[in-house]
């Protein structure tokens, strides 16, 4: 039931191509409508990805933009907004000094993202849009396939989890930027293309073997003009246009060279040297699947902002959805190591219940939680490659993993706190450490000595010890668990990981036994 006047809500997206305005208005996630978009394009996707950096001139051009949007924002009277850029600044060399002229010049605060955060709300977008329909009903596979300008992300549903995510450095104007005016233009253009991306994309291959894909969802700058190339109409938030549709269209293309492309389909050459890596793309994750139909979705990076903003503003429970995926995500990583199930579940649960019992000590949020049980899951994953230092490795596997839903920041967060759950004391004479800004460091400290206590409690990986209750009296917090087992392995290294615990709360960590 609706309570009182909407809010507004406002994303600014600062892309490779173009800059745009969103205004929603709202009561809830359900009971939401756009008012305002406005669109406009820019270049710096070709600048970034052929020179390094972005031109000051393209830089006034942006800002000039930002400030007639802001007289849109100012006329609509909209005061919760967020303004975020993604590939051609994150990118560019210059990065730093064009944030600063956007703030000096405008005002705004410009949030860069991680290339893992844009596909992440992409990704929200299309499976909002696929559940909404009702297709992510039942055991067969969705592969949620977005190709920006600058990266490729490929995205697994199945059994109701995500079993793969991976994203790579190869968008359709990334591509394009890879091969000179003159090598576009050749007659050996698709071959050249072809064999280009089949050898970043193959390992995909081995990952999506045996999976059972009924749906492949696509998204990304091109498929409107994919859709026109069909035929089609370019309506609805999804669009089916059939395997053997597609496959026709991607015959018809190979046996062109860019200039033929535009004449036979009336492209400019911008969108000819765009759409033809996109399909070729397209047709090489179709080779590495099998799928038996193709939905085009009209999902867009700002849709994926609004949705989880509102979500979160909002308390909605819809967003413990993607969440679910991702703690199933971290899973499949573990999997993927052959880590010990039972033991990270039990640290995961352990963990947990210990940050929700010091929640006025540790002044964390549910963000910080969420790191921690994700680090909790995937501790152990380092013994995969060596047991020696498998803290090391956990650090390394961690950092470099695609981690849906997290920030690269926040990745580093959880890898630490993988390198110290069992032993060391964070330090910044540390690299891995001192890569954190000073506050993320405190919060790494006190995750990893969570942590610690943690997996003590299960140090055999038996499970032997079944926690009964955990209370926190003045400087004392009592754990009690019960045992039909000697647990006086637990029991000891649990009495040394309390040290640095108490070196961090200043409270004695206690195990007591019922």
């Amino acid at each position: 039931m609706r309570n009182g006047s909407p809010r507004l809500f406002g994303v600014i997206h600062i892309g490779s191509e173009q800059v745009s305005l969103q205004i929603v208005e709202y009561f809830s996630l359900e009971d939401m409508r756009v008012v305002e978009r406005v669109c406009s394009q820019v270049s710096l996707g070709e600048e970034t990805f052929k020179n390094g950096r972005i031109d000051f001139c393209a830089v006034k051009e942006i800002c000039e933009l930002l400030k007639g949007y802001r007289r849109i924002l100012n006329e609509y009277g909209v005061k919760e907004y967020r303004l975020l850029a993604t590939t051609a600044i994150r990118e560019a060399e210059n990065r730093e000094y064009i944030v600063d002229q956007i703030r000096v010049k405008t005002g705004f605060t410009v949030d860069v993202v991680d290339m893992i955060q844009e596909i992440f709300h992409k990704y929200v977008t299309m499976f909002r849009a696929v559940e909404k329909r009702g297709l992510v009903l039942g055991a067969e596979g969705i592969l949620f396939v977005d190709i920006s300008s600058g990266g490729l992300g490929i995205t697994l549903y199945e059994d109701e989890i995500l079993k793969y995510q991976q994203n790579i450095h190869i968008g359709a104007l990334r591509i394009k930027e890879s091969f000179d005016k003159y090598q576009r233009q050749s007659l050996c253009f698709y071959q050249a293309l072809t064999e280009f991306i089949s050898s970043t994309i193959r390992p995909v291959g081995v990952e999506l073997g045996g999976s059972r894909i009924k749906y492949m969802v696509l998204s990304g700058v091109e498929t409107g003009m994919l859709l026109k190339m069909l035929g089609h109409e370019e309506a609805g938030n999804l669009k089916s246009i059939g395997v053997a549709d597609f496959l026709n269209l991607h015959d018809r293309v190979k046996r062109l060279n860019i200039p033929q492309v535009m004449q036979e389909f009336k492209l400019s050459q911008h969108r000819a040297e765009m759409v033809l890596p996109t399909i070729v793309l397209y047709k090489q994750i179709l080779d590495l699947a099998n799928v038996e139909d193709i939905i085009v979705s009209n999902a867009q990076f700002s849709d994926g902002i609004t949705i989880c903003d509102i979500g979160a503003r909002t308390n909605d429970s819809w967003l413990t959805t993607i969440d679910k995926q991702i703690v199933s995500l971290a899973h499949a990583i573990g999997r993927k190591y052959k880590y010990d199930q039972k033991h990270a579940a039990n640290v995961e649960q352990t963990a947990l219940v210990l940050f929700d019992r010091l929640i006025k000590v540790h002044g964390l949020s549910k963000r910080e939680r969420f790191i921690l049980q994700v680090a909790a899951i995937l501790h152990d994953v380092g013994k995969f490659i060596s047991l020696r230092r498998h803290y090391f490795y956990s650090y390394r596997i961690i950092s470099s993993a695609d981690i849906l839903g997290f920030s690269e920041e926040e990745k580093v967060m959880m890898a630490n706190i993988a390198f110290y759950h069992s032993k060391g004391t964070p330090s910044s004479n540390d690299p891995e450490f001192a890569v954190l800004a000073p506050e993320k460091q405190m919060t790494v400290a006190k995750l990893a000595a969570i942590i610690r206590l943690a997996d003590a409690i299960d140090r055999s990986h038996f499970q032997k010890a079944i926690i009964r209750d955990v209370v926190l009296s003045g400087d004392e917090l009592i754990i009690c668990v019960s045992s039909e087992m000697d647990i006086s392995l637990e029991e000891w290294t649990f009495f040394d990981k309390a040290e640095f615990f108490a070196r961090v709360f200043g409270i004695k960590a206690v195990l007591r036994r019922n």
